[in-house]
């Protein structure tokens, strides 16, 4: 799909030229927007200094209308020569570099702007888009607090659709929905209007508020955000109808992307996917895996479809397919605790046990914090010499995760009794959801909107303690030979073959647990009604606002149909196209 350029705003500031109060000058001459106001007397010198660079500023400003950006530059840089603390000019030097992309330039800019003015709103606005623009979210939040202590109204679209872009980079999705939504109160005909209703439809989608989703979505469909096609909005509504379960007509959005694209990698994921949940029957099995393979073809480097389709394998016991679609599935993101909790599964259903036991320890050092890996693990330690201590550890590990699982708590109060061990059957492992456990961020608390000055960068949340991390750990560390804290695993690694009665072998003696099996590391415009926002009235804005404060940012920040990250054919729009 091709994408289509589209010019960008160039920030929430004011035209570049607009006069400014006026500052005290170091070189004794008063900027040119002092003119006429009470003061010394200019002497012809500075009088001078002062007609040159009125000059070169509109020289500057001509070059810019004729779309040389480069001449306008120059002519910037000697109005500076005449006034180093000319403001319009290192304003107007800061919006070309930001046309141009080099936000670094920018910054450098504005950064002297605010050592001259250090309550110029306008400017920490757009210092705090060019800081967003190089992934700087730190430092781009304290500009937007900044922006918001000193702007006399905050009532900026820009400058809301920043704050926005910035909570949804960190995951606080309920923070972006409420900026976004107040854009859209600000001036409903915002020129990025479409690209908010996209956003909003992702956020709607992750809180689940499925209706205000497909609105959002039906609402762009025919005129989608650049660099975004109708195929990419069908393929979102089709998602949002498979989070419904209501599977027909998932189908059929998925199928009008395929008409137009019939290798959408993302699209034929989806549906291989779909087909596995929608029934158990072979017939459908069967199309889940044709759709899955379509999609490994489409998109050899996508691990997730490597890995659906090792599920579908496993559903069907063909254990030496599930563990090949597995090997590429690690291959290219060994990383991921939800691939390496199958894997376990996969290990205990063909009893390897102690290699089951590493999968689930490296499940459990990715991610501490997944019910289903601790559930499996007590079920392999039942399995193991009937370890009933340690499976009931790893149980109330998993229902203290899970504390509404009625299944964890009966197998829980079924050891606590001593009635398991007469029983002789320990359970079968629970897979863990494919897209249960995707990344996501972790949400600031509630706005604190008030009149205090901004303190710098948001406090950083804390983080999970070591100890307790180690402490859930306690079991699994034997089979790795190292720390608990040890989180380093390359992103390819081979899925380990051992017999279970001997200790694992090195990593240059791994041998697969189908030797007979050879690998192969090679891949196979009409508009509906707008939304209706069902939210407050706009805030009066009755002075200053700090905003929310930030907790840490997820690790990916865009997400994708499957909750995690977008494919390489559907993307949001670009993070370099919202500003210039």
């Amino acid at each position: 799909m091709s994408a289509h350029p589209q010019r960008s705003p160039t920030g929430a500031v004011h035209p570049h030229q607009t006069p400014l109060p006026p500052h005290p000058q170091v070189n004794g001459h008063l900027p040119i927007q002092a003119q006429g106001q009470s003061g010394p007397p200019l002497t012809t010198w500075q009088k001078i200094l002062q007609v040159n660079e009125a000059i070169w500023l509109q020289l500057g400003n001509l070059c810019e209308m004729m779309g040389n950006l480069d001449g306008a530059i120059d002519a910037y840089q000697h109005a500076l020569r005449h006034n180093q603390y000319s403001v319009p000019a290192m304003s107007a030097i800061s919006c070309i570099y930001r046309t141009k992309e080099e936000f670094p330039k920018a910054i450098e800019f504005l950064q002297n702007i605010l050592k001259i003015d250090p309550q110029s709103g306008e400017s920490w606005s757009s210092l705090g888009h060019c800081y967003l623009m190089i992934d700087n979210l730190q430092d781009a939040y304290s500009a937007y607090q900044n922006a918001l202590y000193h702007l006399r109204d905050p009532k900026e679209p820009k400058l809301w659709y920043g704050i926005g872009i910035l909570y949804d980079r960190y995951g606080s999705l309920d923070h972006a929905e409420e900026a976004f939504s107040q854009v859209m109160r600000m001036q409903p005909d915002f020129e990025k209007a479409n690209e908010i209703y996209f956003r909003l439809g992702i956020i709607y989608k992750q809180q689940q508020k499925f209706h205000q989703s497909l609105e959002c979505f039906r609402y762009i469909v025919k005129d989608p955000p650049r660099p975004l096609t109708e195929e990419d909005i069908w393929f979102q509504i089709g998602h949002v109808h498979e989070q419904q379960k209501d599977f027909e007509a998932a189908k059929a959005a998925y199928k009008k992307v395929l008409d137009r694209d019939p290798q959408h990698a993302k699209v034929l994921q989806q549906l291989g996917w779909l087909h596995h949940q929608q029934s158990s029957s072979y017939a459908s099995q069967e199309q889940a895996i044709e759709y899955l393979e379509k999609s490994v073809a489409a998109d050899t480097n996508d691990a997730q479809s490597w890995y659906l389709l090792g599920r579908c394998y496993m559903s069907q016991a063909k254990y030496p397919k599930a563990y090949e679609a597995y090997q590429q599935a690690v291959y290219r993101d060994g990383r991921n605790p939800t691939f390496w909790c199958s894997i376990g599964v996969l290990y205990y259903q063909i009893n390897q046990y102690r290699d089951a036991l590493d999968a689930y320890s490296r499940a459990i050092r990715l991610n501490p914090y997944i019910s289903e890996v601790w559930y499996d693990l007590g079920t392999l330690y039942e399995s193991c010499n009937n370890q009933i201590a340690d499976a009931l550890d790893a149980y109330s590990r998993a229902a203290e995760l899970d504390p509404n699982n009625v299944h964890i708590k009966a197998r829980l109060q079924l050891l606590q009794s001593g009635q398991a061990a007469n029983q002789g059957n320990a359970p079968v492992p629970q897979d863990v959801h494919p897209q249960a456990y995707q990344v996501a961020g972790v949400g600031p608390p509630g706005p604190q909107w008030g009149a205090q000055a901004p303190s710098g960068a948001p406090p950083a949340q804390p983080s999970v303690p070591s100890a307790r991390v180690t402490e859930w750990a306690r079991g699994v560390n034997e089979v790795q030979g190292q720390a608990a804290t040890s989180n380093q695993y390359d992103q390819r690694e081979n899925l380990r073959g051992i017999q279970p009665q001997h200790p694992s072998p090195r990593s240059d003696q791994v041998r697969p647990p189908f030797p007979d099996q050879a690998r192969n590391n090679a891949g196979r415009k009409g508009l509906s009604p707008s939304p209706k926002f069902n939210l407050a009235a706009p805030n009066n804005y009755p002075g200053p606002q700090t905003l929310p404060q930030l907790g840490a940012p997820p690790q990916g920040a865009e997400r994708g149909p499957n909750g995690a990250a977008f494919g390489s054919s559907v993307r949001p729009p670009s993070a370099r196209s919202e500003w210039s």
